[in-house]
């Protein structure tokens, strides 16, 4: 009986495993909208979305440069682990937000928190990247609700370049589905509205 629940066990921890891996079918370049993320660097998943805003991956040194060039001022990370403060001590013109994250956890009170910085970098006249660690779910639902809030995306527009854009979207994260809502939208709008509600 000990064997057999073993078995099982093993065999449902390797399922889950390849669920995990299975990322969302890309668009080809030539089905691709021409205002979805322009790739700039795919080995490290890093993408402008707009003049404002950037995703990637992790940051590492080898992103450095494109972070400096592209005079990026803030960089928010998702992971629930803070790599950037170490990466970035060196360069105190560039701020670093930490919202720490679990991909099967997210709601929309953590995209809420994401939405206010963004608010406040553009305020400030700053350019915002946001990652955590592959830079594909987390980060792509930050960017699908920045692309409804801040660029009046409809939901399916957002939610299909999210899913479909090449950032590799992992199709088990069926939860990130259902923050989509129009009441949750509505009430990150109504939040972003009230200049004296401090990000969370």
């Amino acid at each position: 009986m000990k064997k057999q629940f073993v078995t099982i066990l093993a065999a449902t921890s390797l399922s889950l495993s390849l669920c995990a891996c299975m990322t969302t079918t890309a668009l080809t370049h030539d089905q691709r909208p021409q205002n979805w993320g322009n790739p700039i660097s795919l080995s490290n998943n890093f993408y402008q979305i707009d003049q404002d805003l950037f995703r990637s991956e992790q940051p590492s040194f080898v992103l450095l440069p494109h972070i400096q060039q592209k005079q990026i001022g803030v960089v928010i990370n998702l992971r629930t682990r803070d790599r950037d403060k170490k990466l970035l001590q060196d360069y105190p013109e560039i701020q670093t937000v930490h919202i720490p994250i679990r991909t099967w956890a997210i709601d929309r009170d953590d995209l809420l928190s994401i939405m206010q910085h963004i608010q406040i970098a553009k305020k400030q006249n700053k350019k915002v990247l946001i990652h955590c660690y592959h830079g594909s779910d987390r980060t792509g639902a930050s960017i699908a609700m920045y692309r409804i809030i801040f660029q009046n995306w409809t939901i399916e527009e957002a939610v299909k370049e999210m899913k479909h854009g090449g950032y590799g979207f992992h199709s088990i994260w069926s939860n990130i589905d259902a923050i989509f809502s129009p009441e949750n939208v509505k009430w990150i709008r109504e939040q972003l509205s009230n200049p004296s509600i401090k990000p969370i």
